[in-house]
């Protein structure tokens, strides 16, 4: 499973047959951030941080 905040490598991910999990990290590049502040639509696991990710995984 690849695990990030940027849609691009989930992509990725996703295309040679990993699972996905978007994290949201809306202040990554400070309040002007315009990218990667939803998930594309094709992630399977969206959470808001790694401890939500800790929960469902575990």
């Amino acid at each position: 499973m690849m695990v990030a905040a940027h849609n691009a490598d989930l992509l990725a991910a996703k295309a040679v047959g990993f699972r996905a999990a978007f994290v949201y990290r809306t202040r990554e590049y400070g309040p002007s951030q315009t990218t990667d502040l939803a998930p594309d639509p094709a992630v399977d696991i969206v959470v808001r941080d790694f401890g939500e990710l800790a929960d469902i995984m575990a």
